[in-house]
């Protein structure tokens, strides 16, 4: 291997190796720095673990195999010492484009109210791991225990759902109740729209937390919208006003939008239907809508929200337990 390009492995290495207790320091004082601050420090804290965890993961791997290699003639410390520094560097890509998961949930884990995109840990279904395990023939054996429910004072600060103009109120306990609610409307949705009702429901799920984060009106009433669609000069209906997050060239930024607001669940998702048909530019999203992970895929590249993970992030809801189970018991 050529030295100087080893240098400039070693180099890249050392300025972003996993282990940096400089970085980690800096970590600690941006987390003292307010909310957002703190929020983006647990965000980097968790890719930080989940590329210890993955260099550990490789580290493990290169030993299991070490007794292949005792006869070759390139298995030298030095070649050793490159595979570590790539491991190292692997690790660290890895983590950042959140190919484990990992980090995701020590953000839910550690976010006691959630985020904008996960859910709060008290908010996670413990039923789902169940329900998967025993659509798999799987006998699980569980204590008689009241049903799980979030704690109170969460619930109290969630704005709660109208699912029609002449039903209650409801508020989902937990992301399995809120897909099992609202299946029978994302049918109906993907049936005028042509696309797959997982899809639509794993939008909902995305735009909304799970139900937990629905844009509320100032008097702390739900508006309804579980696909977070902008009030632009084309509507003429009730509108709410909040402060959203956009990324514009890659960075995250704060602004004050404007949203639609609905009378009931069933005007957003009949809205939404309308919204995609009448703009041309998800006309090749609805093209292959029947197929959930390019529908993703055509939606992000369409614009539908900044987000650059958008389309990974509506997969991984796809591929959970949960939606897993809708889909068996809804047959879609």
């Amino acid at each position: 291997m050529d030295n100087n390009y080893g240098h400039q492995m070693l180099q890249h290495a050392q300025s972003t190796s996993v282990l940096d207790l400089q970085s980690l320091d800096a970590l600690r004082r941006q987390g003292m720095q307010g909310k957002e601050a703190e929020q983006k420090a647990l965000r980097q804290a968790a890719e930080h673990f989940e590329s210890i965890f993955m260099s550990q993961l490789l580290s493990s791997m290169r030993k299991a195999n070490e007794i292949f290699g005792a006869d070759n003639p390139l298995n030298t410390q030095y070649t050793k010492f490159y595979e570590d520094m790539h491991d190292q560097q692997l690790s660290s890509e890895l983590a950042k484009n959140g190919s484990l998961g990992l980090a995701d949930l020590i953000v839910q884990q550690l976010s006691p109210a959630g985020t904008s995109n996960y859910t709060p840990a008290s908010l996670l279904p413990v039923a789902n791991l169940d329900t998967s395990m025993a659509q798999r023939g799987i006998r699980v054996v569980r204590e008689e225990t009241p049903k799980e429910q979030a704690p109170a004072g969460i619930l109290e600060r969630i704005p709660a759902l109208r699912m029609a103009t002449d039903d209650q109120d409801w508020r989902p306990a937990s992301p399995l109740e809120f897909l099992q609610r609202l299946a029978p409307y994302a049918q109906k949705a993907a049936e005028q729209a042509s696309v797959s009702p997982a899809t639509v429901l794993a939008q909902a799920a995305l735009e909304t937390g799970w139900g937990q984060h629905v844009i509320r009106t100032p008097e702390g009433q739900s508006s309804n919208n579980v696909f977070n669609i902008k009030a632009d000069t084309r509507w003429t209906g009730a509108t709410v006003s909040t402060q959203t997050h956009e990324f514009e060239d890659g960075q995250r930024k704060q602004e004050q939008a404007h949203f639609r607001a609905y009378r009931s669940v069933a005007e957003s998702f009949h809205d939404y239907v309308s919204f995609l048909q009448s703009n041309p530019r998800y006309q090749q999203a609805l093209e292959v809508g029947r197929d959930a992970i390019q529908f993703a895929e055509q939606l992000q590249q369409a614009g539908y929200a900044t987000d650059p993970e958008y389309a990974n992030k509506l997969k991984r809801i796809l591929s959970g337990d949960a939606m897993q189970a809708i889909r068996q018991q809804f047959g879609f």
